[in-house]
């Protein structure tokens, strides 16, 4: 794995450091961003809770040590005109960012871009026997005890009106985690595939020649733009982006829930839901589903086990975040956990998970 990148991701948005405390669980902090108005200045009031001194003081230490000057030159070169570039309104809001923070706009840029690299995560949706669509995942990085402390809930609203939600990092204006009331909820599981060069010649591809999209800008689009299950499904399943992937997507009624498995130019296999033949649910981490994870790294049959302990009868909220609290599945990288269901909106909530380091 891009071990050097997920430390800088780490460097990148950790802002303070706290002591972890094991298997304790912290409610993330929960913010509004004001869709009515520009997007330079939409994310201002959430990052005015942080210490910006100490932001800026992380992102310019992450960059010194982790990027290579050649890298920030041609990254300089496209933030010249990023409005080209990056699709609205990614690209103002992430000037925006910059200025509120008082950084640069590559620097912010390129902590926009790394989560399209790499990350580790589960991801499970389940149908109960009442027909009820659940989803809930857990996000894993290296170095986490910093992301936990910078880990938000952001309600996105319009008229004052929450159109969907996202549980994200301070800073970031993709998504790796959200929720489209009525409609559907989807997540982000980086695929164990390529390697760096490649993606970043991916990364350059998109930017360049605009031929794919960014992952996690890709969710925030269907977030914003799907009205339904069907819409968004056929959306991620059918754009190019950048990075391998897996999309794991739920709606609203029986068997509404897929793990889409991606390469860079399109869907390699749609795994859905068949509650009618005894798939009642779907685990998903970094591996092909139809492969054997490694043995080195497997949370899918721990968590098969958890999950099939529990039965369909019992899967709800409180179970789920059960079966996301064993180990290895729950583990020392674990940032955050996030339960949700659309047809239940008001269930989504997120709680940042402090682990013993060597768990």
């Amino acid at each position: 794995m891009a071990r050097n990148l997920l430390v800088f991701l780490a460097l990148v948005l950790g802002l303070f450091c706290h002591v972890a405390v094991s298997d304790h669980m912290v409610q993330a902090p929960r913010y509004t961003v004001n869709l009515d108005i520009s997007p330079e200045a939409r994310w201002n009031d959430l990052l005015h809770h942080w210490n910006l001194t100490e932001y800026r003081a992380r992102i310019t230490k992450a960059i010194e040590q982790y990027v290579p000057a050649a890298a920030w030159d041609i990254i300089g070169d496209l933030v010249s005109m990023l409005d080209q570039y990056l699709p609205a309104p990614y690209a103002q809001e992430i000037q925006g960012i910059a200025k509120t923070v008082g950084l640069e706009v590559g620097q912010i840029t390129a902590l926009n871009i790394l989560y399209d690299v790499s990350a580790f995560c589960t991801s499970i949706v389940a149908q109960d026997s009442n027909g009820t669509i659940w989803h809930a995942r857990n996000l894993d990085y290296e170095l986490g005890d910093i992301l936990r402390n910078i880990t938000v809930i952001v309600d996105f609203q319009v008229r004052g009106k929450t159109v969907y939600t996202t549980t994200s990092y301070a800073g970031h204006v993709g998504a790796f985690t959200g929720q489209k009331p009525h409609a559907f909820t989807v997540t982000i599981n980086e695929r164990d595939q390529g390697n760096i060069a490649d993606n970043i010649m991916e990364l350059l591809n998109a930017l360049v020649l605009k031929k794919s999209a960014f992952v996690s800008f890709m969710l925030r689009d269907a977030l914003s733009n799907d009205a339904t299950y069907q819409e968004a499904l056929n959306r991620l399943i059918t754009k190019e982006e950048i990075a391998p992937v897996y999309y794991t997507i739920a709606g609203i009624r029986p068997d509404e829930g897929a793990v889409i498995t991606r390469d860079h130019a399109k869907a390699l296999d749609v795994w859905m839901l068949d509650e009618p033949n005894g798939r009642w649910y779907l685990l998903e981490t970094n591996y092909d589903h139809w492969e054997p994870p490694p043995k080195d790294d497997d949370r899918r049959d721990p968590g098969n086990k958890a999950m099939l302990a529990v039965g369909q009868d019992d899967i709800n909220d409180k179970t789920l975040m059960k079966v996301l609290s064993v180990k290895p599945v729950l583990n020392g990288h674990t940032t955050y956990t996030t339960i949700m269901s659309a047809a239940q909106p008001d269930v989504f909530n997120t709680h940042t998970r402090f682990i013993d380091s060597n768990e």
